[in-house]
């Protein structure tokens, strides 16, 4: 049947100018012998012989039937990326775009599992499937370079899918290729998944650390969607990126400082001697990194004082200003980088003293208190703050599902073009191959009736 559908339409046109040319070389012939008038007396004798009526009727059925299903086995959807890197040849992230994805493995597997389509395959579907531009640029010149935006993907039956709706399989594979974008390529959520195992049995300042740092960098993610997308605001609850990077820098700056604050007021500690042998340890290379920081400021210091007044007037040089006046510019030299190290150093040695002085304070706090094991209020807290968290970083997600799910609306836009959009071109097709074989098929008739007649009168 495959094969019938496939090359159906093309045995009929081969058939019917066949018939057309047979036809119309023998018309030609008598034509040379009789003239016009033997013609017109032939055609007058047989003019109101319609033998063949019944034969191009039978025709037009099978043309109503075979056209229609034959073009079912070519198909195509029409991709259009929307987003304003697409321009670029760019996925939304930055990425270079690449058009087989739509055909990948992954995507055509997950269409053949979601339509569970039986005895077709991720591989027999590739091979019906083809993805072109929509437009063609070319690099034969500049003014022809072209970076297209919209995609063709076309499907052409084989023996295997004959059996398949070419509109399902589109419809299958464009759904599960968005799909696969937005997964790919909208904003992730796996930092909001929250997992406090690798806090647990650690001591409590451990344990409120790892919960600050959590906190914050819930915070933070909010904060660079926000910086996306500062008017996006949520249908279910009406929260927005920037309320949600306030509710977790609000559990990092209040609960988690209430947490720590209670844990040093009071010498909370699951093993007080082993922290506070931990801190002098972490101290002694603190103050060797801090000393090498200061020793590193000082040399490069001196290297400024040394050669800055002479590099200076050196490199001096006459400029004009946007304002057209003239005055004697500095260019940038050397001690330019040798006065951004030392700033550098001198910063990193007062980070440095600022946490061996918060680590003295810790050890100060814990001195002379011995392990005290759990604590039930500190236990307490903790557990709050895990909780309160979960409950923010659910929230932060949902609002950055909501998200994903408003922009996968425009990111991409796919039409699947139904048969019945080619309704019109269909009907005019198979009006003209019927018209086509009657004409073949009534000069043959023509010809072989009149040269019988022909033989008769003579």
């Amino acid at each position: 049947m495959y094969y019938v559908l496939k090359y159906y339409k093309y045995v009929l046109i081969g058939v019917s100018v066949l018939l057309l040319a047979a036809g119309s070389l023998a018309i030609l012939g008598r034509f040379q012998r009789g003239g016009v008038k033997g013609l017109a007396l032939e055609y007058r004798t047989f003019r109101g012989k319609w033998s063949m009526v019944p034969l191009i009727l039978a025709v037009l059925l099978l043309n109503l039937f075979l056209i229609p299903a034959g073009e079912r086995l070519h198909t195509s959807a029409g991709i259009t990326l929307n987003y304003h890197l697409a321009s670029q040849g760019l996925n939304p992230n930055g990425t270079r775009f690449n058009q087989t994805h739509i055909l990948s493995t992954q995507v055509l597997e997950r269409a053949v599992e979601r339509g569970a389509l039986e005895g077709v395959t991720a591989a027999d579907l590739k091979r019906t499937l083809q993805v072109r531009p929509a437009v063609q640029g070319s690099s034969a010149s500049e003014d022809a370079y072209f970076i297209s935006s919209q995609f063709v993907l076309e499907y052409n039956a084989d023996r295997n899918t004959v059996g398949q709706d070419g509109e399902k399989l589109l419809t299958l594979v464009t759904q599960e290729y968005q799909k696969w974008f937005i997964n790919e390529y909208s904003a992730n959520t796996d930092i909001l998944k929250l997992d406090f195992s690798p806090a647990e049995g650690q001591d409590y300042l451990d344990q409120s650390s790892f919960l600050k740092k959590t906190a914050e960098s819930i915070g933070e993610y909010m904060r660079n969607m926000s910086s996306e997308e500062a008017a996006f605001r949520s249908s279910v609850n009406g929260e927005t990126f920037q309320s949600m990077s306030a509710k977790a820098y609000a559990v990092s700056n209040t609960l988690v400082e209430d947490l720590e604050a209670y844990i040093l007021e009071n010498g909370v500690s699951v093993d007080a001697k082993q922290y506070i042998d931990r801190l002098n340890i972490a101290n002694v290379f603190l103050d060797f990194d801090a000393r090498k920081a200061s020793a590193s400021n000082e040399n490069t210091l001196e290297a400024v004082a040394l050669y800055a007044d002479d590099m200076a007037r050196i490199v001096l040089v006459p400029t004009y200003d946007t304002g057209e006046q003239f005055y004697m510019s500095q260019t940038r030299i050397g001690v330019d980088d040798f006065a951004a190290s030392a700033d550098s150093y001198a910063n990193k040695k007062t980070e440095l003293n600022e946490q061996m002085a918060k680590n003295r304070h810790v050890i100060t706090q814990f001195s002379g208190r011995g392990g005290r094991g759990t604590d039930k209020k500190a236990e307490t807290l903790v557990d709050q703050i895990q909780q309160e968290l979960l409950r923010v970083a659910q929230q932060a997600k949902e609002l950055v599902e909501e998200y994903n799910a408003q922009q996968a609306n425009s990111y991409m836009t796919v039409v699947v073009y139904a048969l019945e959009d080619r309704a019109k071109r269909l009907v005019v097709e198979i009006a003209a191959l019927t018209a086509l074989f009657a004409a073949g098929a009534q000069v043959s008739w023509f010809a072989v009736g009149g040269r019988r007649k022909g033989a008769r009168i003579a």
